[in-house]
């Protein structure tokens, strides 16, 4: 009955906000865990710098590879990729959406395979599989063959972010999420700054034998494979065998997150998290519209990341510079972009407020849009590349600390997070409108983009609003409740997870 009923924290809302003020400091709006003595904060410091150090640093680098070995091909198209490989002016573009078809559809599937199998493995075979497909790139002849390598590139992928979001969901509580998963999420900014800097210099390495953008592909795609085996020594399986804790530290980051959300059976007792799906987890991810709307808006909000991390160089070359300048000139955008999602992650965990941040990342965002669609200065354009980089990949990481704030049941919640993967169809998005006829400046795809975010940004406001309101109702249903009433509705089987009369939201 584990999978049915999941994690649940019976938390009132009148309750929450007479702690906050009693107290004098910030209670997460939806309960969870805080340290509450300076020796406690001690160790939890000491917890939080050893998962850091081991765990976000290996799923951050396989993040970073996955952008580079995803978006290498808009830098290997700066230089004779298309000519040597006998590809049409169109096919790289159409080959960016057609990895969509694969990457998008099978996200649900692997984020729950990644459940089942657990991340310690899973993440590594996915590694496997798409570094060996991204080498096999330097061996293309025909647009046939990049179709092909796109496809199973993309399905290979597909499922790695959302599984390393649910992974680290599991390991730290609540309000120290978002921090964390915006140190994974930095990657795509930093493998946008990278990818320049490598195919840089890796394009100005000679061969009597390969062509330096077939060395790209065969550099990028084996590092890849040789993270792919570190990553399957390093990572530990669970927080009780994570081996680079003590047994003390052991014990306390379990306890944390039994604290934070609680894995109970019908009867209210704790119970071990057995990995399964059930099809009740699966009906209530898919029935939860609250949660769809803000997925589908999602779409909206990641658009940037696709545009960026795919096209920056075709972008900054049609601002006046040479295809090996372009790909250096691509980096410090993607370092201004980094900086800026630390920033808004950080003040998300510090002031427990997720929506808000995203539509001020994304508010700012619109102004770089804004410059570059309406300028014909391309110095001017090229600062404000920075600008719409700074709030461009917020978006990604609070979602997923949003949406696992909001999903106790960790079997529903990696149906979420898998589903949230289909806002991945910003790919599809980007790769349609970003035509080699829009060259040089690309102001109608950046246009679309620019409206798109818009529409994000106002589509969250929109569920932070709902959201609230519900929290409201909750409140005053419950105002008068006995705690024998907030008990049975604890252990009640007629409403699960967040959709239990006892569960604020967090937004």
């Amino acid at each position: 009955m584990a999978g049915e009923v999941g994690l649940h924290k019976v938390v009132d809302a009148e309750e929450v906000e007479k702690a906050r003020e009693k107290e004098g400091r910030v209670i997460p709006k939806a309960g969870g865990y805080a340290p509450t003595t300076p020796e406690e904060a001690a160790l939890d410091k000491r917890v939080n710098r050893k998962l850091d150090g081991v765990i976000i640093t290996i799923c951050a680098i396989g993040f970073l590879l996955q952008n580079i070995d995803k978006g290498n091909v808009g830098n290997a198209s700066t230089r004779s990729f298309a000519k040597d490989a006998h590809l049409g002016k169109n096919d790289v573009a159409n080959s960016i959406s057609l990895l969509s078809a694969t990457f998008v559809t099978l996200q649900p599937l692997s984020t729950a395979l990644g459940r089942r199998f657990g991340p310690k493995f899973w993440i590594p075979a996915m590694m496997f599989c798409w570094g060996s497909a991204c080498l096999a790139h330097a061996f293309i002849t025909s647009r046939a063959h990049l179709l092909t390598l796109r496809l199973l590139l993309g399905a290979f992928e597909a499922g790695f972010v959302p599984v390393c979001f649910y992974y680290l969901g599991t390991l730290y509580p609540h309000y120290m999420l978002a921090l964390r998963l915006g140190m994974f999420g930095s990657m795509f900014a930093i493998a946008g700054a990278f990818s320049g800097l490598l195919a840089y210099a890796i394009f100005h390495l000679k061969s009597a034998r390969y062509k330096d953008w077939q060395l790209l592909f065969l550099i990028e795609g084996g590092a890849t494979l040789l993270m792919a085996a570190v990553t399957c020594l390093v990572l530990p399986r669970t927080l009780g065998t994570a081996w680079f804790l003590t047994a003390e530290e052991r014990a306390h980051a379990v306890r944390r997150l039994e604290i934070d959300n609680p894995n109970i059976d019908e009867h209210g007792n704790p119970v071990e998290d057995d990995g399964r799906i059930t099809l009740p987890n699966i009906k209530d991810a898919l029935t939860d519209w609250k949660k769809l709307i803000t997925i589908a808006c999602n779409i909206c909000a990641t658009l940037p990341v696709y545009v960026f991390g795919v096209f920056m160089p075709l972008i900054v070359k049609g601002m006046g510079y040479s295809g090996l300048d372009a790909n250096l000139m691509s980096v410090s955008p993607f370092l201004v972009a980094a900086c800026g999602l630390f920033i808004f992650v950080y003040l998300s965990d510090r002031l427990h407020e997720r929506s808000l941040f995203m539509c001020l990342a994304m508010a700012v965002s619109l102004t770089g849009f804004i410059v570059l669609t309406s300028s014909k200065n391309n110095r001017l354009r090229y600062a404000f590349v920075h600008v719409a980089l700074a709030g461009a990949g917020t978006a990604a990481p609070l979602m997923a600390a949003w949406l696992t704030d909001n999903t106790p049941d960790r079997g529903t919640r990696s149906i979420i997070i898998g589903l949230n993967g289909w806002s991945n169809l910003s790919g599809v998005i980007a790769g349609q409108v970003f035509k080699e006829r829009y060259a040089p400046a690309y102001r109608f795809p950046l246009t679309v983009t620019m409206v798109m975010v818009a529409v994000g940004m106002t589509g969250f406001f929109g569920m932070r609003w709902v959201l609230v309101a519900v929290n409201r109702r909750r409140a005053a249903v419950t105002a008068g409740w006995t705690e024998e009433q907030r008990e049975a509705e604890r252990r009640s089987l007629v409403r699960r997870g967040d959709r239990k009369l006892t569960f604020v939201y967090g937004y």
